[in-house]
């Protein structure tokens, strides 16, 4: 006679394991990391699928919130706040529900809240932002900011970028700050660094100690020392300034060599180029061309004025404008309409 209570037995006896089996997976994956480093792993020598904190693994890997890794290696799938991985790495495709945190993280990155690392590498994105001690190398995009030691690539930060050296592209909807920075800034309200080569643009200005490649802002473009090209939608100002330079309003520097316009004036302590001002150029020093409504040399000019009133205390060149002053010619030759000189 068949015993019906046996097979109903083996029936049952599989799905009880199934369910047992799957709680198994779930207190692993979701037991707290305190708890130690427990996981239940489908592998041979660490390779395979991984529930729960396995410290070395590579495969698929499925951990609540990593704490206190070695190195993890394929994909990482993790939901909560990580604890300090002072060591561990994290190569291959991260997916961090909360966030990311290990010395070494490289790959696709992807954290909802943000990603702390030693050393980032290859396409990160994080909704908060990116807290990088050492280098951020790569692509990283993050909703409200990016920050760290060195960025080496692309770095768009939805309200900022700040870092201690870039060498790429940094981008930020405020701003971007650094000490130096190679490649191309691009600031909202604006950018400011120490160094800056490249192209920098800021939507109210840029500034630094050094400038050198093209640079627009807004209202303005500063540093101390300038070469290359700036625009400012009011003006451009430095101590040392080479180069092409343009201002709404006015440009101007102690030491300027090359061409400035402004378009209500151009001022120079000593000017090697080409003046433009619309109203008024006005230098202590000047060699080569000056041109305003009024042009006025206080020390030496030598080169060509134009202008409706030139005035220069010395002159060594020639004056074109309505009334024309050379203060080291003769009596009745230092002022002259239409044309004066002094060869």
């Amino acid at each position: 006679m068949i015993n019906r209570r046996f097979f109903a037995a083996s029936r049952v006896a599989p799905r009880g394991f199934a369910i047992g089996a799957a709680a198994l997976v779930v207190a692993l994956v979701f037991a707290p990391a305190e708890a130690g480093a427990g996981s239940l792993d489908l592998a041979v020598h660490n390779t395979g699928v991984s529930f729960g904190n396995s410290k070395q693994f590579t495969g698929l890997r499925l951990n609540f919130t990593d704490r206190g890794i070695e190195e993890i290696n394929g994909i990482n799938l993790t939901f909560w706040k990580p604890g300090r991985s002072p060591s561990g790495s994290i190569n291959g495709l991260s997916l961090a529900l909360f966030g990311a945190d290990a010395a070494k993280i490289s790959g696709v990155n992807i954290g909802l809240a943000g990603i702390v690392a030693d050393r980032l590498s290859g396409f990160s994105v994080a909704l908060v932002g990116f807290s990088v001690e050492h280098e951020l190398a790569g692509i990283g995009i993050a909703g409200i900011g990016v920050g760290g030691g060195n960025i080496k690539g692309l770095a768009i930060g939805g309200i900022g970028v700040g870092a201690d050296d870039v060498d790429g592209i940094a981008m930020g909807l405020i701003g971007v700050g650094g000490k130096n920075v190679d490649g191309i800034v691009i600031g909202g309200i604006g950018a400011g660094a120490e160094w800056i080569r490249g192209v920098g643009i800021g939507g109210l200005g840029i500034g630094a100690d050094k400038l050198e490649g093209v640079f627009i802002g807004g209202i303005g473009a500063g540093g101390k020392k300038i070469s290359g090209v700036a625009i400012g939608g009011v003006g451009v100002g430095g101590t040392e300034a080479t180069g092409f330079f343009v201002g709404g309003l006015g440009c101007g520097a102690q030491d300027f060599a090359g061409v400035g316009i402004g378009g209500l004036g151009v001022g120079a302590d000593d000017l090697r180029g080409a003046a433009i001002g619309g109203l008024v150029v006005k230098c202590t020093d000047a060699r080569w061309f000056t041109a305003a409504a009024f042009n006025r040399v206080s020390s030496e000019m030598v080169g060509l004025q134009i202008g409706l009133i030139n005035a220069a205390g010395i002159l060594h060149g020639v004056q074109i404008g309505v009334l024309n002053y050379a203060g080291n010619n003769p009596s009745w030759a230092r002022i002259l309409p239409l044309v004066n000189l002094n060869l």
